[in-house]
């Protein structure tokens, strides 16, 4: 038999859509390497332009960015249906 309840909480993994991500991506260049497309096409191959200034926390920023995350969420519903949503922890 089920309790009557209005709060819950559900688990969600979250990210950035294809063209967020690019969006992100393309700041994290700007800031990173001073151009927001670091990439140039040579003899038909997708090289980096700047391969020098690939840092470990350039390479770790772009790793987190387009990375998926969980959410633990919790969702309360008002008498009228309405919902409110309170982020309980993001890894």
């Amino acid at each position: 038999m089920f309790e009557p309840a209005n709060e819950f909480v559900i688990n969600q993994l979250i990210g950035l859509n294809d063209e967020d991500e690019l969006k992100l991506l393309k700041f994290l260049n700007l800031h990173y390497l001073g151009d927001e497309d670091c990439y140039e096409l040579v003899d038909g191959v997708m090289v980096l332009k700047y391969p020098e200034k690939e840092t470990p926390k350039f390479k770790a920023a772009k790793y987190r960015a387009s990375s998926k995350l969980f959410v633990s969420l919790k969702l309360t519903y008002d008498v009228d249906g309405r919902c409110t949503v309170e982020v309980l922890d993001g890894l």
